[in-house]
């Protein structure tokens, strides 16, 4: 091949590119080495077309120019010349290498293609691309080059101000590249073409450069019309007979569409007017695009559409009417958000100046009612990243009704991409929330949502990182939604959830606070401001709540209460959810009902224990239902929860499950239900805290009555024992329980299990005596009857006379009588009562000891010695009554120390005999008597 002009050199400023220097240095692909036979096109083109002298010379150097090392610059801008001529040919279907070709140029055009930085060479290979039908057979790699080579040559533009700039060549270039973009789209109309096209002039269409901006347009223009066929086929071959393989765009990847129709629309709203009417004139051609795809969905156009026939531009003429304006109906859901991302990130930039029309086209797509949408996360993270304080007022109003319409199109994925994708520190996120629920129907759809989102709280969840942050994000929400005007009727709709949710959201915060696993991500907020801040906005959204409900003065009620107050401490948390919640009672019977349902229904799910819920569940016991309502849920369903929290850790939260079990178990219904709770119940008598032993004797009183016997029994042996401490309590209340709960178990398991009773009772002789001189009368009166109980079980006639005849002084000598041999126990149990605060129940232990020292018999003098030392103590303390029975007394044990061993025994047992002979007499009296 000859060599064609001569070398000029270019020299470029710094920051010139590649493409004009010395074309010594633009071309450094290797020499691929080719036989120079006979002229390529004179077999290609045989049986084609007559080519002129001219056409035969430009299609020969493009072969030449790839194969040899053509470095002078006119030898490429004859390159470019050669390609415009080829690609002509192609297209007129006069020049068709394709299966013709011979080894050494189907060598060349399987050849490594040149880097972007050669923009001449690249182009004239791809041509060789183009015009041999060779586009498809390795699309990577034939992409990422002309990718490059399209971005390259549209980045040139901006160096029209430099000196080294050649107007001309740059002109060819791009004559060149639309030439082979079009022949591209042409004889391969697939989508995977029209991709990696528009992937390249789409980043070039948001330049700061506007000649880039405007250079990339003109390109997307010229292939305006060419993309309609790609984007409806998925592939068309032109050697295809019957065209069978033709598929229409539904197949094909529906993400490119959207970008390309937003990056119009901005380039719609520039400044520049070059670029404005030239992408609107696009944008009118997508349209007709659209509408003969919505032509092939309903079924109204020949789906065999083919390019070389003509048909598009007819097929399209129907839908001319339609071009005006964007119509969201027609793109799909991924198009959609593909397009709302592109608008919303690409609005923001100095060169879209028009902003009323990024308005109407986000309008106009988004108008569509049940619409769906994808990228609804991306577009709400790009809505938050875009709406700062110092942002333009007219695209925050943009922002801010792009979001209503998205949150009525989806307000599932809206409300989760707020919570759980964006910072609830984040400033704009208040904004955000304001704006979605700014209309009552929308705030109503936004809170149920909202709700939906609440976590089932995990205790051993609470940690640095997911569960802390989305509590805290739910717990803003809440806070910014509920203090606004718009949220009254939602929590009219949703008061049975919102109160439960915001108590427990008060609990977690508090936990969290407690334990330190708040995840601060906000730089400007105090560390250890942040939790006592959280706590009260938490609190603050029940205070709306309430307000919204039930007005002001309740409100205040709780206030006076200083209900609101113990909602910020952990320790009064469940005091002060008892209070809010007896003032709900408030709001009438059906509320109540609405929130214990939806508190039974938690307390049955949860697997973890949580205290606020059980407090809303206690206190609400007392204006419900409670049969009707655990009817339609399962009654049983109760024995589900209640096992778990009597066996809690926390003795609030066993202090609350005792509570319920005592209004529980005074209804009939439930009572023969919670029977198989007697185990669990029977627990608690045991526990630290006597006030919740004092309500498990309650519920044993009202269960044991009404239970099988087979159960009832063994729960009845086992009571005397364990409430015999309870006689001893400080609380007169806890002491009355304690001796009616003996006489309850005496009367259920006397009659079948009477033996093994008799052991119980005999136990709780002496204590029920004693108490029988207890100051509180009820204490008295209930000692009263279980004796009489137990004397009726041990049928001592003799103790029942004495108790009916009220002969109270002779009831010890009684308790002794024929029962010598427990003098040791009962002097014992004497002894404790010594250290009794009731003056009453001192004496009568002091006198008693007195009458057991005479019945001591084994290691009798060491007993009567500890007894001696036992009442000294009282009598340095005691008051001066009690000091005198004391001393009197002391002086008694002292004379039996002083009598031997053989008379002390013949003198009991004469008293032992003078005892029956007495106590014979009294039978017959009694008997006389009845």
């Amino acid at each position: 091949m000859g060599q064609h002009g001569s070398s000029v050199a270019h020299g470029g400023a710094p920051g010139s590119t590649d493409a004009f220097l010395p074309e010594s240095q633009l071309l450094d692909s290797p020499r691929t080495e080719l036989e120079t036979g006979r002229e390529p096109f004179e077999e290609t083109a045989s049986g084609v077309g007559q080519l002129d002298d001219k056409e035969k010379k430009d299609c020969e150097f493009l072969w030449s120019f790839l194969a040899g090392e053509e470095k002078e610059l006119d030898a490429r801008k004859r390159l470019l010349a050669s390609v415009l001529t080829v690609c002509r040919l192609r297209l007129e279907g006069r020049y068709l290498p394709d299966g013709k070709l011979e080894p050494q140029h189907e060598a060349l055009v399987r050849k490594k293609l040149p880097s972007y930085r050669c923009p001449v060479m690249s182009l004239g290979r791809h041509a060789v691309l183009a015009i041999t039908a060779r586009s498809n057979e390795d699309i990577a790699r034939v992409g990422q080059h002309l990718r490059r080579c399209i971005t390259y040559i549209c980045s040139l533009a901006e160096m029209q101000e430099h000196d080294s700039f050649d107007a001309p060549l740059h002109e060819q270039m791009l004559q060149s590249l639309d030439r082979v973009l079009q022949v591209r789209l042409c004889l391969s109309p697939g989508f995977a073409n029209v991709e990696i096209i528009l992937q390249a002039l789409l980043p070039c269409t948001k330049s700061n450069r506007v000649r880039v901006r405007r250079c990339a347009v003109e390109r997307i223009v010229s292939l305006r019309n060419l993309m309609g066929p790609a984007f409806l086929m998925g592939s068309s071959s032109q050697n295809s007979e019957s065209m069978a393989d033709i598929r229409l765009l539904k197949e094909m990847p529906d993400t490119l569409m959207g970008q390309l129709l937003g990056h119009l629309i901005l380039c719609c709203a520039e400044e520049d007017e070059d670029i404005r009417c030239e992408s609107t004139e696009t944008v009118q051609a997508i349209h007709s695009i659209l509408a003969a795809r919505l032509g092939y969905k309903f079924g109204s156009a020949n789906p065999n559409l083919y390019v070389e026939d003509g048909h598009w531009g007819h097929f399209c003429a129907p839908y001319a009417a339609w071009n005006t304006l964007l119509v969201g109906s027609w793109l799909r859901p991924t198009e959609r958000g593909n397009f709302i991302l592109t608008v919303l990130e690409g609005m923001i930039q100095p060169r879209v100046s028009d902003t009323k029309v990024v308005a109407s086209a986000l309008d106009a797509v988004l108008r569509e009612e049940g619409s769906q949408l994808s990228n609804v996360p991306e577009i709400v993270q790009s809505i938050c990243d875009n709406l700062t304080s110092d942002s333009n007022a007219l695209l925050r109003d943009i922002m801010i009704k792009t979001l209503l319409k998205i949150t009525r199109l989806d307000p599932q994925r809206v409300v989760r991409t707020m919570l759980r994708d964006i910072s609830w520190c984040n400033t704009s996120l208040t904004v955000m929330w304001q704006a979605i629920v700014s209309e009552s129907s929308l705030a109503q759809v936004v809170v149920k949502n909202l709700l939906l989102e609440q976590p089932e709280p995990s205790h051993s969840d609470l940690h640095q990182g997911y569960s802390c942050n989305h509590n805290l994000a739910i717990s803003h929400a809440m806070h910014t939604i509920l203090h606004l005007p718009s949220s009254e009727e939602c929590v009219r709709l949703f008061m049975r959830k919102l109160y439960r949710t915001v108590l427990l959201k008060i609990f977690f915060i508090l936990q969290c606070s407690q334990r330190g696993c708040f995840n601060l991500r906000d730089s400007d907020t105090e560390e250890n401001m942040l939790p006592v801040k959280e706590i009260r906005n938490a609190v603050e959204c029940m205070r709306a709540i309430f307000r919204h409900r039930m007005g002001d003065s309740l409100v205040e009620d709780i206030e006076r209460q200083g209900g609101w107050d113990m909602l910020m401490s952990l320790e009064t948390y469940h005091t002060g959810v008892a209070v809010l919640t007896r003032a709900l009672q408030n709001t009438g019977p059906l509320c109540c009902a609405a929130v214990f349902e939806e508190t039974v229904v938690a307390l049955i799910v949860r697997q973890e224990h949580e205290i606020g819920t059980m407090a809303v569940f206690v206190e609400l016991l007392d204006c419900v239902k409670v049969a009707t309502i655990m009817e339609r849920i399962g009654s049983t369903s109760i024995l589900s929860f209640l096992p778990s929290y009597l066996q809690s850790q926390n003795s609030v939260l066993r202090d609350l499950a005792t509570t319920s079990l005592v209004k529980l178990s005074a209804i009939p219904t439930m009572a023969v239900i919670l029977q198989d709770l007697l185990p669990e119940i029977m627990q608690q008598l045991q526990d630290a805290d006597s006030n919740i032993g004092a309500k498990a004797m309650t519920v044993l009183h009202n269960l044991l009555r009404v239970t099988d016997r087979q159960k009832a029994v063994p729960i009845a042996l086992q009571l005397p024992k364990l409430l015999l401490p309870f006689f001893l309590n400080e609380s007169s209340h806890v002491r009355q329980l304690s001796i009616l709960l003996c006489k309850d178990a005496m009367e259920v398991a006397g009659h079948t299990r009477r033996a093994e009773m008799k052991k119980e009772v005999r136990n709780i002789l002496l204590p029920l005596f004693f108490h029988m001189h207890d100051q509180d009368q009820s204490v008295a009166q209930a000692s009263w009857e279980a004796l009489l109980c137990a004397a009726k079980l041990l049928k001592r006639k003799h103790l029942r006379y004495l108790l009916k005849t009220a002969q109270t002084q002779r009831i010890g000598e009684c308790l002794l009588m024929g029962h010598g041999s427990r003098a040791d126990q009962f002097l014992e149990q004497s002894l404790s009562y010594l250290r009794s605060p009731q003056e009453p129940l001192q004496e009568a232990a002091v006198r008693f000891i007195g009458l057991a020292g005479q019945h001591l018999r084994d290691g009798r003098e060491e007993k009567l010695n500890n007894a001696i030392e036992a009442l000294r103590s009282l009598e340095r303390t005691g008051s001066s009554s009690a000091s005198t029975l004391v001393a009197e007394t002391i002086q008694l044990l002292r004379t039996l120390l002083g009598v031997s061993p053989l008379r002390y025994r013949l003198s009991s047992m004469w008293e032992r005999r003078l005892h029956s002979l007495r106590a014979g007499w009294l039978r017959c009296c009694s008997c006389a008597q009845g």
